[in-house]
């Protein structure tokens, strides 16, 4: 919430799909693993595409503390948890038109 744009009703979308890694157009996913795709939106103040990488490093910050606050610390956890179950995240991003952060954990059947 503290990353909306003023004036502006924040909206936030989550969804989910599981399907074998060939249904998702990425190319770090291996063939032959099913994969749980969460996708989380908003239309939140957003941050330059070629920040993608570095918002997950670790009290890595966009903005000063005088803007915003915070610690630097949420994305990298992020990362952390979906790293630790052998997946991975990404996000797309436009300056003033919000970013999806997209994750990709392997899906396990019993």
């Amino acid at each position: 919430m503290k990353f909306t744009v003023p004036g502006t009703k924040p909206t936030i979308s989550i969804s989910s799909i599981v399907a074998p890694a060939g249904f998702f157009k990425e190319e770090k996913l291996n063939s032959g693993i099913s994969y749980c795709h969460l996708t989380f939106s908003d239309n939140g103040i957003g941050f330059e595409q070629q920040y993608s990488e570095i918002v997950f490093d670790l009290f890595q910050r966009l903005h000063s503390k005088a803007d915003y606050k915070g610690t630097g610390i949420g994305l990298a956890i992020v990362k952390k948890i979906v790293d630790n179950h052998n997946g991975f995240i990404s996000v797309d991003a436009a300056l003033n038109k919000g970013a999806t952060f997209h994750i990709y954990i392997p899906a396990t059947r019993s």
